[in-house]
């Protein structure tokens, strides 16, 4: 009888610390108060236990990070060939087959800090994206797959198995995302981003470049642009001169493009467009200019941006790229909803792009300035436009934007940042860069 009633008090303090978090003990393995569970599992003869994202897994040193959520704190534990691993369906893995992010139940000896057993959990969620997410931090939200989730108030943000600032992410990062009951724990940056910066480009400068099928800018004299890491056709075209040539951009560091040997061909080339629009009411703007589409659209070869607006339907603003001396292009707009949709943009879309100055107090437009006071001395990108050399500032204008960081014989970093409509000036400092 008081075997039994052993086993009954163990099984019910597991219990407890399962579905409490153990809250009990919020201060993980490596502090002074940790999360236990009082009693041994019989199998593992462990006497801990914790529900932690993996960090890194370490296999020459055979040692695995963890991420604790209750308190938002890491420690590290050791693993040899007696700790039991298990995917959610109790499959036998091996060390090498968990991945930064994942979310699992370990059991270990504290003292030893020596893990025992390991198992993804069951009852997360593992979701894939690349693009179309938006994450607020003012309302603690991230918005993804046409639905809302609340973010944990210690959700850890990975990359390359390091923690990262949640601001660090990028619009182009491809991203694996943990979620429970509609919160999100664990964020990991799996496919990235670097940089392109172009040389030779003066005779481009007004025109349009074209990375991969999701990057489409205006060329301007000084340009830094966010590229997500992988091999892309590189396009840049202006007055009907225009060329290509393949690039690779790997993640978190900078590709310098020389574009000079294709300004070569001076021979202007263009192309008709038929365009076939519904309703037929509707006006057509190429490059910001009302165009006539009654007959065939002569444009110079290259990238335009067109916009068709009508009342009471949606405004499409696209890019087109003209590359052949004929082609058929039908755009049907779809009616509205009765909200205002004059700025509405269906595809790819023009970036907010503020006034921006280095080192400059001109208020210029608006009355209020971001100010970017850290690090010292970085080229301030935004939007993939210079602004100036730090300590630098902009023009305040509610939206989100991107700005990078740089500085020859430092990594570059970017950060997005959401901004408000409040009537004052904000500051930012950001910590300096990494040596190369």
């Amino acid at each position: 009888m008081k075997k039994f009633m052993l086993k009954c008090a163990m099984v019910l303090g597991l219990c407890t610390c399962v579905f409490t978090g153990c809250q009990n003990n919020p201060k993980g393995p490596e502090a002074e108060e940790e999360i236990i569970i009082q009693g041994t599992y019989k199998e593992t003869l462990a006497d801990s236990m914790d529900e932690a994202v993996i960090m890194s897994v370490d296999e020459e040193k055979s040692q695995i990070q963890f991420y604790n959520l209750t308190i938002g704190r890491t420690y590290t534990l050791s693993y040899d060939g007696t700790t039991g691993m298990k995917n959610k369906f109790g499959d036998e893995m091996v060390a090498g087959q968990f991945a930064s992010g994942d979310m699992v139940r370990v059991t270990f000896i504290k003292d030893q800090k020596a893990a025992k057993s390991l198992q993804l959990l069951d009852s997360v969620s593992v979701s894939r994206i690349d693009s179309g997410y938006e994450i607020n931090k003012a309302a603690y939200t991230m918005s993804f797959g046409g639905n809302q989730y609340s973010l944990h108030k210690n959700t850890v943000v990975l990359s390359q198995g390091k923690q990262i600032q949640m601001e660090e992410i990028n619009p182009v990062d491809g991203l694996k995302i943990i979620t429970r009951d509609h919160e999100v724990y664990a964020i990991t940056v799996e496919k990235g981003h670097g940089y392109v910066r172009l040389t030779g480009h003066e005779s481009f400068v007004g025109g349009w470049i074209e990375i991969g099928q999701s990057v489409i800018r205006e060329v301007t004299d000084e340009m830094l642009i966010v590229v997500p890491e992988g091999e892309y056709s590189l396009y840049i075209s202006n007055n009907g001169v225009a060329g290509s040539k393949e690039i690779v951009v790997t993640g978190d560091e900078e590709t310098l493009v020389d574009v000079s040997e294709l300004q070569t061909e001076k021979i202007k080339k263009t192309g008709k467009i038929i365009f076939t629009i519904t309703p037929s009411t509707a006006k057509l703007y190429i490059d910001g200019n009302e165009t006539d589409y009654s007959g065939e659209v002569e444009l110079d070869y290259g990238i335009h941006q067109i916009s068709v607006r009508e009342e009471g339907y949606s405004t499409l603003t696209q890019y087109i790229k003209v590359g052949q001396p004929m082609a058929n292009l039908n755009i049907a707009l779809e009616e509205s909803n009765g909200s205002n949709e004059d700025d509405k943009d269906d595809t790819k879309t023009e970036e907010t792009k503020p006034s921006v100055s280095g080192n400059s107090t001109t208020a210029g437009a608006s009355d209020y300035r971001v100010y970017v006071d850290a690090p010292v001395g970085a080229e301030l990108y935004l939007n993939g436009n210079y602004v100036g050399v730090v300590p630098a500032n902009f023009e305040k204008k509610a939206g989100i934007y991107v700005i990078s960081l740089r500085r020859d014989g430092y990594q570059t970093r970017s950060y997005t940042l959401q901004i408000d409509s409040s009537n004052k000036d904000i500051s930012y400092s950001f910590s300096e860069l990494e040596a190369q």
